[in-house]
């Protein structure tokens, strides 16, 4: 998906939180289900995923407050760059992340963050602290850095002949993973590398393909040991979107735009450790697809698909281990698919129709 991040206010990331998840409740409410219980449970993540956003957007604000109120200007500096760190990732998760189960985790683990950070400056003293404050705003700093850098990616991320040489020479995820872990001088599984290291490959394999090379410096000084896990999944997701590109064109092209409007159930039949295999009926076409497929990307090429309550889960377990042969079967019994909300549209309503937020 092409275009830029709208820049919204936080009044207009909450309309934009509240329109999407509208949507999404419309969407859920057309698809059938077996009972009212799992309906209900597709309807807890939408919420839960809402809420995040609302919860983030109102522990920042309340920060902002209380540093002024305190009148201390190194507490203000970190905290507006706490601020700018939360919103800018919230516009992230809102305007490129379609499958609201994605968004979830996403959005569950820059909540942990931002509440660490903000616990960490509520209690903060520059005066007697100074080394913890320095530690603090380089932090704080840092991660600002990393969100603006990653919208530029998302907003201009497109497939490209990296892609299509991937699926030509039928390269696997874990493959793409494991050369780029050796080009750093890793060794053993991914799944055993700390966090900055997944990072390190992660990006690597971003600047591989095309999609720039990341300039923020790497160190648990600098980023932290909480908020890491955020940048490790956004990194992630853009892998996995440069991974699946081609694959989801095809299917858009065969689906063709009326697809857009379908609402469509997918039963999955097995759950294997090489990948979850399915097929689905759209619009009277048939296909056959692996995981790659029905999860779709992360941007959200072709329609935003859904799959069970555990589809975030099932992401983010693929990310952290660099595999997808991984095995999870929560939630993935019985799936649904269906269009979700544009949010980069949406955002380009908000931002002309509700300027006074």
């Amino acid at each position: 998906m092409s275009g830029d991040l709208v820049d919204l206010s936080p009044g207009q990331l909450h309309k934009l939180a509240d329109l999407i998840h509208r949507q999404e409740v419309q969407k859920l409410q057309e698809l059938e289900f077996n009972s009212y219980a799992e309906q209900q449970k597709y309807l807890r993540d939408a919420n839960d995923a809402r809420d995040k956003v609302y919860h983030i957007l109102d522990s920042a604000r309340d920060m902002i407050a209380q540093t002024e109120a305190e009148k201390d200007a190194t507490k203000q500096d970190i905290g507006k760059d706490v601020y700018d760190y939360c919103t800018k990732a919230i516009g992230i998760s809102l305007q490129f992340i379609r499958s609201y189960n994605t968004r979830l985790t996403y959005l569950d683990k820059l909540k942990t963050h931002s509440d660490d950070l903000i616990k960490q400056l509520k209690f903060l003293n520059p005066a007697t602290q100074q080394k913890e404050a320095q530690r603090l705003a380089l932090e704080a700093g840092m991660y600002k850095k990393a969100t603006l850098e990653n919208a530029k990616k998302f907003q201009h991320f497109a497939p490209n002949q990296f892609s299509k040489w991937l699926k030509e020479n039928k390269i696997m995820f874990e493959d793409l993973v494991q050369e780029n872990m050796s080009k750093l001088g890793f060794r053993g599984a991914f799944k055993n590398l700390d966090d900055i290291q997944k990072l390190q490959v992660y990006d690597n394999i971003i600047a591989e393909a095309g999609q720039g090379k990341s300039v923020v410096t790497y160190s648990f000084e600098a980023l932290g040991k909480v908020g890491v896990a955020v940048l490790v999944f956004t990194a992630a997701a853009m892998v996995w979107d440069i991974y699946t590109a081609e694959d989801k064109l095809e299917a858009a092209v065969r689906d063709s735009v009326n697809a857009l409007t379908a609402v469509v159930n997918l039963e999955v039949g097995e759950i294997v450790t090489t990948a979850v295999e399915a097929g689905f009926v759209a619009l009277d076409i048939e296909i056959a697809s692996a995981a790659v497929t029905v999860i779709g990307g992360v941007v959200g090429f072709g329609i935003g698909a859904l799959i069970g309550i555990a589809a975030g889960a099932l992401l983010d377990l693929i990310f952290s281990s660099g595999t997808s042969k991984v095995e999870i079967t929560d939630g993935l019994t019985v799936c649904r698919v269906a269009p979700m909300p544009h949010g980069l549209e949406l955002a380009r309503l908000v931002k002309h129709n509700y300027p006074e937020l």
